[in-house]
């Protein structure tokens, strides 16, 4: 399997899914890492969280097309194909690493997003 590497960016947004709204910086992705986003955080986050539901909302049609990949129907998406191509016939969220060839860590447990969420507003009220 090939070796994918991400944007900071893209670190950024799958450890915080779980924790705040994504949207807005997922929409500033390339259609390649947004794919990879879906796919990872399909693959490694808890669907039944609430912020994790919110942060997919948006790209019901993204995830369409995963799941068709996956089911091994049609695609339509150019970006899609192109990852495909790009990694093999399979993507395999277990070769995603950041530009520091590290593999991204497992999401955060209920523990940790409490005590993120508690650093953000101690920094924010700190300003």
């Amino acid at each position: 399997m090939k070796r994918i590497e991400v944007s900071d960016s893209f670190v950024e947004i799958y450890k915080h899914f779980n924790v705040f709204n994504q949207i807005k910086s997922m929409k500033k992705l390339s259609k390649r890492e947004l794919y990879l986003l879906l796919m990872f955080c399909l693959d490694k986050h808890d669907e039944d969280n609430p912020v994790v539901k919110l942060n997919f909302q948006p790209f019901y049609s993204e995830i369409r097309q995963i799941l068709n990949m996956i089911d091994d129907k049609k695609i339509s998406s150019t970006a899609l194909k192109k990852l495909i191509k790009e990694t093999g016939e399979y993507v395999d969220t277990d070769n995603i690493f950041d530009k520091m060839g590290r593999l991204l860590p497992e999401p955060y447990t209920k523990e940790e997003i409490r005590e993120v969420k508690i650093n953000i507003i101690n920094r924010n009220n700190r300003k």
